[in-house]
């Protein structure tokens, strides 16, 4: 499943120490790929295109990383209907 991801940054420096950290290491319990991360200028916001299980397996892998350092919606993207996503 493709899924975006928006997240409201609160801890800048340790969210994304914890992203340079853990991305590397995918595919990890159910989750295999970040497609795409983009950041706004500050750093404070980010849209990133995952692929995952599910949601809530996605939901769950953000949360042991960065824990309440960040805030995220979710939505599954319709594939079908989707244009340029990486193959």
């Amino acid at each position: 499943m493709i899924i975006v991801v928006n997240h409201k940054i609160k801890d800048v420096a340790g969210f994304w120490g914890s992203a340079q950290q853990s991305l590397p290491k995918l595919p990890e319990n159910g989750v295999k790929r970040v497609l795409q991360v983009l950041p706004n200028a500050d750093n404070t916001e980010a849209t990133c295109l995952w692929e995952a299980e599910d949601i809530a397996t996605l939901d769950r892998y953000l949360r042991e990383k960065v824990g309440d350092m960040s805030s995220e919606t979710y939505h599954e993207v319709n594939t079908a209907g989707a244009m340029g996503l990486p193959a």
